[in-house]
């Protein structure tokens, strides 16, 4: 992946992220430290007794080059699949070197386990293989690409629906945990709400052609307000500090958007005081159908929950643990970015990022990604794709880094506040 020439000795990165070094070694130039297998390497560069590498870390902005760390993959049995996967390699600026994957599998929701195993994620692997020098950082799933695994074997119990996001990101390859995330938010509007989704940063970019599309470099600054509505018990808690104290979701998602952000304008407050007086909507979190909402709150007439103003570009998340099912009792991710939520129309109020969950994540190892993590990095100026999969890897039951197991971003990796 990269070589580096030193005084008598030389360093090489392997696709694997892994090091290799030979040569000269009086100084301990050729010595990799402990750990360094443990961590995959981004750059690395040699000098004259020394060497560094610089692992790979979500904290860290590196460049992003679209030939080498993004992959689309789309579902060459669906045409929609493919025409979504296309119009967005053609219409989303900076994106038409990505590398694109046409995996051969079910267009279902649910992939069985083996089916994933020895069908999708075998064709992953050979793709990997085929290209042995592209680690892509970033993944887009495209419509009609299953989102999750029924009956897993993980952590020894059965019924379980890992999503496919997770399972790629932790299992498909040594030292590949890429950022995954999904444009297939194609609801009752079919193709059309994806294809509006992209037209959404295509218009914000404007004439401002970066790949990490902006809404507050566009100009759009007057998104200012975060609406947090409490889940309304500390079921859904979390650690918080030193004290090890339960507190609510939505004080927690407070407590790290102001971290983040001291002048932030942040409206917590129970339901329903809040859900028709939302005004310039920049982040959004409710307790949703878990707490008596109905299933139709983001599209129903009138509307339950309604935005007015400069709400073109937020994020959102719930409670709500099949919010990522494409069918679910409970309000699901395809009503979000229908083309009337939110009290909209034409797709006016959707959000431009969402994490959803495929199955109960409070009863698996891996509980709800972390809030303070998913709003204060994105105020912080994170991407979409490292401000969520940063908030599943710090979720409420596991804080140990690993991804929350039924975890699934909506939305373009590549854009920031």
């Amino acid at each position: 992946m990269a070589i580096a020439a030193g005084l008598d000795y030389s360093l090489a990165l392997l696709n694997d992220g892994t090091l290799v070094a030979w040569g000269d070694n009086s100084a301990g130039q050729t010595n990799l430290p402990s750990g360094s297998t443990n961590f995959p390497v981004k750059l690395i560069a040699a000098g004259g007794f020394h060497s560094m590498a610089a692992i790979w870390s979500p904290l860290v902005q590196y460049p992003v080059d679209v030939s080498k760390d993004l992959l689309l993959i789309y579902n060459s049995n669906s045409l929609d699949s493919s025409n979504v996967c296309q119009y967005y390699r053609t219409n989303r600026p900076m994106v038409s070197n990505a590398n694109v994957f046409a995996i051969n599998c079910t267009t279902a929701e649910i992939i069985s386990p083996p089916d994933f195993t020895n069908i999708f994620m075998a064709q992953v692997q050979g793709w990997l293989a085929t290209n042995p020098t592209l680690r892509p950082q970033y993944v887009i799933l495209f419509q009609d690409i299953p989102s999750r695994s029924s009956d897993s074997p993980y952590g020894g119990q059965t019924n379980e629906q890992p999503s496919v996001q997770y399972q790629l990101n932790q299992w498909c390859t040594t030292n590949w945990h890429p950022y995954v995330t999904a444009i297939n938010m194609n609801g009752a509007g079919g193709t059309s709400d994806c294809i509006t989704y992209i037209n959404k940063l295509t218009n914000m970019a404007g004439t401002n052609q970066t790949l990490f599309i902006s809404a507050s470099a566009a100009g759009y600054t007057n998104n200012t307000n975060w609406y947090f509505d409490y889940a309304g018990s500390t079921e859904f808690g979390f650690p918080f500090s030193s004290s090890n104290l339960l507190i609510n979701y939505a004080t927690n998602a407070e407590y790290g958007l102001t971290n983040a952000d001291l002048t932030a304008s942040v409206i917590v407050s129970t339901y329903p005081s809040i859900s028709c007086l939302a005004t310039n909507v920049a982040g959004y979190f409710t307790c949703g159908y878990d707490c008596t909402l109905n299933t139709n709150m983001f599209v129903d007439s009138p509307p339950t929950i309604q935005f007015f103003g400069k709400s073109q570009w937020y994020i959102m998340s719930t409670i709500d643990s099949f919010s990522g099912e494409r069918i679910s009792g409970q309000a699901g991710f395809l009503t979000w970015f229908a083309s009337n939520s939110f009290g909209g129309t034409n797709y006016s109020n959707t959000p431009v990022g969402a994490i959803t969950y495929v199955d109960e994540p409070d009863l698996l190892p891996n509980g709800h990604a972390n809030p303070a993590v998913y709003y204060g990095e994105w105020a912080a100026g994170k991407s979409f794709a490292i401000s969520a999969w940063n908030a599943a890897a710090l979720s409420a039951a596991q804080p140990s880094g690993i991804p929350a197991t039924e975890f699934q971003a909506v939305g373009d990796p590549l854009i920031t506040k």
